[in-house]
């Protein structure tokens, strides 16, 4: 677990433990794994039951998405990853710190949160000059194609989109 911004930290599965002892919210990008969408809403089969919940869940301050590491960005839904983003900015906007995570700390989770900081205006360069400075902040990024793909895409419309009052 890396701090990358104040309150606002990223890692993996391994991770989750620490974080919950210190009381932090917490993303779970990730269908399976600890604080999984799985785990949330307890269903075995191989897809999350139909319903409000498919996409993603809340708990208080622990929301899990329903989201896989694939190459095809579409099978990414933008709607459940913005879901996510606006989920870290409401908790830093409340003074919380937050891990953003996914089962290894690679892909999902960093992504996901390298997007929220581009959303409270903590990244406003161009997206490929931002994506160097949070590498340089959290060396373990790095993203599947299809987070890299959606991330690219929605870049200009993320800039300062929940930025924090000042």
């Amino acid at each position: 677990m890396e701090q990358v911004i104040s309150n606002l930290y990223v890692g993996g599965d391994k991770d989750v433990p620490e974080a919950k002892k210190r009381g932090y919210a917490r993303l779970a990008c990730t269908k399976d794994g600890i604080d999984s969408h799985r785990s949330m809403l307890g269903y075995t089969g191989r897809s999350a039951p139909k319903g409000p919940e498919y996409l993603y869940a809340r708990r208080g301050d622990v929301m899990a998405l329903n989201l896989i590491d694939v190459d095809d960005p579409e099978m990414i839904p933008w709607d459940m990853l913005e879901e996510g983003i606006k989920f870290v900015a409401e908790m830093l906007q409340a003074g919380k710190k937050i891990l953003v995570h996914c089962n290894a700390g690679h892909s999902r989770g960093p992504t996901t949160a390298f997007m929220a900081m581009r959303a409270i205006g903590e990244l406003p360069q161009p997206f490929n000059r931002a994506r160097h400075i949070f590498k340089t902040l959290y060396e373990p990024f790095s993203p599947g194609h299809g987070m890299e793909t959606k991330a690219r895409e929605h870049w200009l419309e993320l800039e300062n989109k929940y930025a924090r009052p000042n």
